[in-house]
């Protein structure tokens, strides 16, 4: 009779963990990494779908555009027969799909092809140096953007509704009302008169462009320095009315600890997911911003190569903007996802 207790309460202790992990609802571990593989199968057929949009897209648009390219590489005496050989040799002269099938393949192994008007030079070596000066301009726009809107949300997430609050206010709402890049004129003309800056331009090594980078950056930044500072105003005021916040009020501890120690961590999150989901946004102003500064980048590159029709260019151009903005973007989800462990249990 005793061994048979005994063996009752060991069969009791076994199954005691699985009936307590059960009660707390915790997943089991194969089913935890089960659901991160499906999170991160879909976060990359989302990709994937984006990409084969752009691609589709760009392609699409570029065929209805009127002009020829080969007709506006040899100029408006050349004859038919040379035309028609041009076509034939930039291929101008396959069905679409054939053109599309044979683009794709090419973009799978890493080329985009080459100009259509230089007929010398890769895409990859005409896009490379303007991309890099134009991610140049928005790094440095992003920098002044956190630097000047958290600042400006966290005075006016803490100071409520007094003067300086309301003036502050006054003044974003002017800058997100104004585009980049008639900001940019203004700047220009400021540069113009007082030689603050260089007025346009692009000279010199990587630190030697710093002096050309900071007035288009600046420009730049008034696009997302106002949607951070009124994103972090409003995460502030709601944190505050949160019952840690006021239990941690309420015990005494001094105000500024408070919002150190209790507000600021919770209330930042927000700005994570907004930067990468505004490097779309900086990208296209910087392509205006930098036609303002003449600042040899994509937007400069993307007009010329509209005007010309040279198709392998536009594309590599969209092609590349689309891949940075989708990195950029899972690179916030990412960082969201660790930061922030609700969101992983919600992934799952």
């Amino acid at each position: 009779m005793k061994s048979h207790t005994t063996m009752v309460v060991g069969a009791e202790d076994s199954s005691a963990p699985t009936t307590a992990t059960a009660g707390t609802g915790q997943r089991p571990r194969h089913g935890r990494h089960s659901g991160l593989f499906w999170a991160l199968a879909k976060r990359l057929g989302q990709i994937a779908f984006v990409l084969v949009g752009v691609i589709t897209i760009t392609f699409s648009m570029l065929q209805v555009i009127p002009g020829d390219p080969a007709r506006l590489i040899l100029g408006k005496f050349a004859t038919p027969e040379s035309v028609a050989t041009l076509r034939h040799e930039m291929g101008l002269d396959l069905p679409l799909t054939t053109q599309f099938v044979n683009m794709v393949v090419a973009l799978f192994h890493g080329d985009l092809g080459t100009s259509l008007v230089s007929r010398t030079q890769t895409v990859n070596e005409l896009i490379g140096p303007a991309f890099a000066n134009t991610m140049s301009v928005v790094g440095f726009a992003l920098v002044i953007s956190l630097v000047i809107g958290i600042a400006v949300g966290i005075i006016t997430g803490i100071r409520r509704n007094d003067a300086f609050d309301r003036v502050l206010q006054a003044v974003m709402v002017i800058l997100l009302s104004t585009p980049p890049f008639m900001f940019g004129m203004v700047l220009l003309l400021v540069a113009l008169r007082t030689k603050i800056a260089p007025a346009g331009g692009w000279h010199g090594t990587p630190v030697d462009s710093l002096k050309y980078i900071w007035l288009p950056a600046l420009a730049l930044s008034i696009a997302l320095t106002p949607v951070i500072a009124r994103s972090l105003r409003q995460s502030i005021r709601e944190t505050f009315a949160q019952d840690f916040v006021e239990a941690a009020i309420a015990r005494g501890l001094p105000r500024h600890r408070v919002v150190l120690r209790h507000v600021l961590p919770n209330s930042l999150l927000p700005i994570v997911g907004l930067i990468g989901y505004s490097l779309g946004g900086l990208i296209g102003g910087a392509a205006v911003v930098e036609i303002v500064f003449n600042i040899p980048g994509i937007g400069s590159r993307m007009m010329a190569a509209v005007g010309s029709r040279d198709f392998p260019v536009v594309q590599g151009i969209a092609l590349v903007s689309a891949v940075t903005v989708i990195f950029f973007n899972a690179l916030a989800d990412a960082a969201y996802w660790i930061i922030d462990p609700r969101t992983r249990t919600a992934a799952l």
